[in-house]
């Protein structure tokens, strides 16, 4: 990692601009890779989202056709749960070990909007 080392003024104050350096550059790459996340997370969800309404649409077909029978209570129960612990297993896997805070946050946010 590069590290500056910060010039001191003549009255023995730090430049400010070389104090903030560093953390721009954080700032910098954890929003550009917060940014990655959040399109691709948007992305992989539409595709995921196609795929779950061609399965519901066959499974209606199905249940129209009197083949088969779906407690739509229990699957409806079902996936609420599936849904809150992928989201907690999505959010530990992409901050896991990763020191770039409110960037990266805010480069998520803005990757799944664009996205």
């Amino acid at each position: 990692m590069l590290r500056l080392r910060p010039r001191i003024a003549h009255h023995g104050e730090i430049e400010p601009m070389d104090f903030l350096i560093p953390f721009v550059g954080t700032l910098g790459f954890g929003g550009l890779m917060g940014y990655a996340v959040g399109y691709a997370a948007k992305k992989i969800s539409k595709l995921a989202l196609i795929g779950i309404g061609i399965l519901f649409f066959a499974i209606q077909y199905l249940v129209y056709k009197g083949l088969a029978h779906v407690d739509w209570g229990g699957v409806a129960e079902a996936g609420g749960h599936a849904a809150k612990s992928g989201g907690v297993a999505f959010w530990k896997i992409v901050t896991y070990n990763v020191p770039l805070g409110a960037g990266f946050v805010a480069g998520i946010a803005l990757g799944f909007k664009k996205g």
